[in-house]
C-alpha cells in the first residue's frame, strides 16, 4: 500500500486528487492538508510515501517544503501546479513528477507508475536471485506508457511505439513512429521507470528501446554508436560502453 498525501490550498484541486487517487486500490490517502504549514507537520508526522504538494501554497510554499525533506527517498514529492515556469527548481530538489493542471487520468497515472517504480525500489532494493530486477512484482511498477501533451491535450504514447527517448532541456522528447513529442518528465526519471527489459540508458542524452537496435558499430574517432532500424544512429558513452556490448554480444 502506498500512503499519500495532499496538500493544496484549493479545495477544488483537493477533490480532483482525492477522485484520481481513489481509482487506485494500492493507494491511501493519509492526510489532506490547506496549507504548507499543514503539510509540513503531517510530512514530520506520518512520513508518507508520497505527497502531491501544489507550490503556491499559504506560509510554506511546496517548493520550501520539497527542499526540507532530510531523507528525499523517505518521502517522495510530485508536484501539483497550474503553472509551469516551476518545473527546473522541481526537478532540482529530486521531484519524483511535475503535474499541470488540469489534470487528466492518463498523465495522473503515468506520475503514479512512476511513484509505485521508486516506492518498489526502495522497499525491495535487491531483486530475488535470477529474477535481475524483473520479477512479477516489480514488472507492474514500470511505467506502462508516455504521456505526451499537445496544446491541452494528453497523447498516450505506447511504449512498443518508441524508437529512443533524448533529453531535452528539463524534460526529454520521445521519438516515435516518426514524430518526436515532448514529455514532461527529465531523463534521469524516466530511466528509473522504464522497464531495463525494453529500454537502455546508452547516453547522458539518450535511452534506447533495446529492440530497435540492430547494430553497434564503432565511430571512426574512436568509441561506439548505436544503429537503429530507422537509419538513426545514436552515441555511446565512455561509461555505458561495456554494458552496451555485453548486453548485444549476449542477445
Amino acid at each position: 500500500m502506498i500512503r499519500a498525501l495532499i496538500a493544496d490550498d484549493e479545495a477544488l484541486s483537493r477533490r480532483a486528487l482525492q477522485q484520481m487517487l481513489a481509482r487506485h486500490d494500492d493507494v491511501e490517502i493519509v492526510a489532506e492538508c490547506r496549507d504548507g504549514a499543514e503539510a509540513q507537520d503531517a510530512i514530520a508526522m506520518l512520513e508518507p510515501d508520497v505527497a502531491f504538494l501544489d507550490i503556491r501554497m499559504p506560509l510554506v510554499t511546496g517548493l520550501d517544503l520539497a527542499r526540507e525533506r532530510g531523507d528525499r527517498n523517505r518521502t517522495l514529492v510530485v508536484f501539483v501546479t497550474a503553472f509551469d515556469d516551476f518545473a527546473l527548481p522541481a526537478f532540482d530538489v529530486d521531484a519524483a513528477d511535475y503535474l499541470t493542471k488540469p489534470l487528466t487520468e492518463a498523465r495522473f497515472d503515468e506520475a503514479l507508475a512512476r511513484v509505485r517504480a521508486r516506492v518498489a525500489l526502495r522497499r525491495d532494493p535487491e531483486p530475488p536471485d535470477g529474477a535481475n530486477g524483473a520479477g512479477a512484482g516489480s514488472r507492474e511498477s514500470y511505467l506502462p506508457h508516455l504521456v505526451a501533451r499537445v496544446g491541452m491535450t494528453d497523447v498516450v504514447i505506447p511504449l512498443e511505439a518508441i524508437d529512443y527517448i533524448e533529453a531535452d532541456d528539463v524534460y526529454a522528447a520521445v521519438i516515435s513512429r516518426g514524430k518526436r513529442q515532448l514529455v514532461r518528465t527529465p531523463l534521469d526519471a524516466l530511466e528509473r521507470a522504464l522497464d531495463p527489459r525494453q529500454f537502455l540508458r546508452v547516453h547522458r542524452s539518450y535511452i534506447v528501446r533495446i529492440d530497435r537496435v540492430v547494430a553497434v558499430r564503432r565511430r571512426a574517432r574512436g568509441g561506439a554508436e548505436l544503429a537503429l532500424a530507422s537509419g538513426t544512429a545514436l552515441p555511446v558513452s565512455r561509461r555505458r560502453r561495456a554494458r552496451v556490448v555485453e548486453l548485444f554480444a549476449a542477445s
